[in-house]
């Protein structure tokens, strides 16, 4: 069995992979934002994952960032902005995947202000215990 730490640093290391592809495809305006999307909600469910492994949260599998904020405060995990911030990203985990939508929303930078959010709360909660992160802010 492995140490909550160290699970929350493999996810750390996942969210950091998910951050490269979302950048990687934000700079490019002819990639269709649901794809963009894709990577930052599971970016930033990863970051919320790796929260819940550090504090030994037991969670289900899930894509749901809601649910996994909802986890969270259950515990008494205190965040550092209003628990709604990522509601947002929901819908690119799955739904926009597999369907066509005429509008959305919300733009690249938008996207990316929430992904900064996560990835430097994460890293701050468990700043005393992460060692050689990929992605250095």
């Amino acid at each position: 069995m492995t140490h909550p730490i160290e699970r929350a640093r493999r996810l750390l290391a996942l969210a950091e992979r998910d951050i490269t592809s979302f950048r990687a495809l934000a700079s490019h305006p002819e990639v269709d934002i649901s794809a963009t999307g894709f990577f930052a909600q599971q970016a930033v469910e990863k970051c919320l994952k790796a929260i819940a492994e550090y504090h030994s949260i037991v969670f289900r599998r899930t894509h749901d960032v809601d649910e996994l904020v909802d986890l969270l405060l259950q515990h008494h995990v205190a965040m550092p902005f209003p628990s709604d911030q990522f509601s947002v990203l929901n819908p690119f985990a799955v739904i926009l995947r597999y369907e066509e939508t005429p509008y959305i929303s919300m733009s690249l930078v938008e996207m990316g202000q929430l992904v900064d959010l996560a990835y430097q709360w994460v890293r701050v909660e468990i700043a005393s215990d992460i060692v050689g992160t990929k992605i250095d802010r």
